[in-house]
C-alpha cells in the first residue's frame, strides 16, 4: 500500500516539474496538486514507518533460552553384579566369624581326626551365629527324620525332593531321609560396594 501511494506521489511530482507549463494549470490547481503530492508522499512515508514498527518486535525478540540439559541419571549397577557383591559379602561374614573359607581351603590331609574336629567346632560356632544373625531358618519337615510320610498331588514340589523308586502316580509314600531347611527372613547388609572382589584381606603384621 505505501508502494502505491509512492509511485502516485512521484507522478504527480513528475507531472507538475516537466508537464505544468505544458498543462496550463492556474495557480491553485498547480498549488492544489503540489499539497497532493506532498500527502502522498507523507502518507507513504507513514505507512511504512508503521510497517517497521509492527516488524521491530518479533527482530528484536530475545534469542531463545536454551534448553538446559538434563541431569545424567544415575545408573545403577546390574542386578548381576549386586547378587555377586552379596555372595561375595556373605562368604566375607562366614570367613570373619567362622573361618570357614580357610576351613573349606585348606588341605586337611596332614591332619588327625582329632585335629579336624576341634577345627570344626571353631567353624561351627562362627557360622552358625552368622545364619542366626542374617536368615530365621527352620525345618521343612517339622517331624522327624527316619518317620514315614506321604505326599498328596498337591505337595510343594520346591520343598520336598523325591528320590529312589518314585512311582509315577501319588500319593507318595516314604521315608524322611532329611528334614529340609527353609527361611522366613533374609537380612542381608546393606551394600557399600558392589565391585568387591575380596572375600578377606590380607592380613600383615608390621614390627
Amino acid at each position: 500500500m505505501s508502494l502505491l501511494f509512492t509511485l502516485a506521489g512521484l507522478a504527480l511530482v513528475c507531472a507538475l516539474t516537466f508537464f505544468s507549463a505544458q498543462l496550463q494549470l492556474s495557480p491553485a490547481m498547480n498549488s492544489q496538486l503540489q499539497l497532493a503530492t506532498v500527502a502522498l508522499l507523507a502518507l507513504a512515508a507513514l505507512l511504512q514507518l508503521i510497517g517497521l514498527l509492527r516488524r521491530k518486535p518479533a527482530a528484536a525478540e530475545a534469542p531463545p533460552v536454551p534448553i538446559a540439559k538434563a541431569a545424567p541419571a544415575v545408573t545403577q549397577p546390574p542386578a548381576e553384579s549386586v547378587a555377586q557383591a552379596q555372595v561375595v559379602q556373605f562368604l566375607a561374614r562366614l570367613q570373619e566369624k567362622g573361618r570357614l573359607v580357610d576351613f573349606a581351603m585348606d588341605d586337611i590331609t596332614p591332619y588327625s581326626n582329632e585335629e579336624i574336629g576341634a577345627g570344626a567346632r571353631v567353624v561351627h560356632q562362627g557360622c552358625r551365629e552368622v545364619l542366626k544373625e542374617l536368615f530365621e531358618i527352620q525345618a521343612v519337615h517339622l517331624g522327624d527324620e527316619g518317620e514315614t510320610l506321604s505326599l498328596a498331588a498337591d505337595f510343594d514340589a520346591r520343598a520336598y525332593r523325591l528320590v529312589g523308586k518314585v512311582p509315577e502316580q501319588p500319593p507318595f509314600t516314604g521315608t524322611v531321609l532329611h528334614r529340609g531347611w527353609k527361611t522366613s527372613k533374609v537380612a542381608l547388609p546393606r551394600l557399600t560396594d558392589t565391585a568387591r572382589e575380596v572375600i578377606a584381606p590380607a592380613e600383615v603384621e608390621i614390627g
